[in-house]
């Protein structure tokens, strides 16, 4: 078969595939672009498409706008905090936090023989300061409001980065699918053609008339094909699929 890599390519492949241009077809563009869509939930649904979006944290503001394609947050990455040879003397340093505990150790007078694994020291005591006041950084995204909101309220500027499921398949999603992914979804758009397809020719059950006689239409064979083949691809696309990862935060 032919290779799409557009929505434009794909929709005239669809008709091609169907008899349009040596057959009359019962099926208008919006058919065609219904079929299409309905292949790209069916396989994102299945199969997730995952993008990655920049957030500019402020300091002092907790809720984020989350781009308009995105149907679920699935991880959050926060900005590092630059090393520095304060570590080596303050410990709680690192913690992304106005408060420090006044009971917080210093270390000092690192021999220089020893820096690695003070270092190494100074980095678990940061850690351990984080989970005991928390400064950790966490998230959490809210479908109603469509807000990606981060803890602790932060005190810094930074880039915090999101990674993100979407259900709707653009013309560069299309075009960047595997060779298999696109195949399933057009083969899967082609079986909601024919269903469409046998809806409207369904509907002249006793044939229909016309100047030469009565024309009998293939209107129950289309849908039985379209079901026979939904069914068949919603089995082979579970032999291919990775999984929806876990939504973390």
């Amino acid at each position: 078969m032919a290779n799409p890599k557009t929505r434009a390519e794909a929709l005239s492949w669809l008709e091609r595939s169907l008899g349009g241009g040596v057959v009359v077809l019962e099926i208008t563009c919006d058919h065609l672009d219904d079929a299409f869509d309905d292949a790209g939930r069916w396989l994102t649904g299945r199969k997730s498409i995952i993008r990655r979006a920049a957030v500019n944290s402020v300091s002092g503001i907790q809720e984020y706008d989350v781009p308009e394609d995105c149907d679920e947050v699935t991880q959050v990455w926060f900005p590092g905090t630059q090393l520095d040879i304060v570590a080596a003397v303050a410990p709680y340093a690192f913690i992304d936090f106005d408060m420090i505990p006044v009971t917080s150790g210093m270390i000092g007078g690192v021999p220089a023989g020893n820096f690695y694994s003070a270092l190494e020291q100074v980095m678990a005591h940061a850690d351990t300061g984080r989970r005991i006041i928390g400064s950790e950084p966490a998230w959490e995204f809210h479908r109603d409001t469509r807000k990606l909101i981060l803890y602790p309220q932060r005190r810094r500027e930074g880039t915090v980065v999101m990674e993100y499921i979407v259900t709707e398949i653009s013309d560069g999603d299309f075009a960047r699918l595997s060779s298999r992914d696109r195949d399933l979804m057009l083969r899967y758009a082609k079986a909601s053609l024919k269903e469409i397809l046998g809806r409207v020719r369904g509907k002249y059950p006793d044939g229909m008339p016309s100047a030469g006689g009565t024309k009998q239409l293939d209107g129950a064979s289309l849908l039985d094909e379209s079901r026979a083949e939904k069914e068949a691809l919603n089995t082979e696309i579970l032999e291919t699929n990775m999984g929806v990862p876990f939504v973390v935060g």
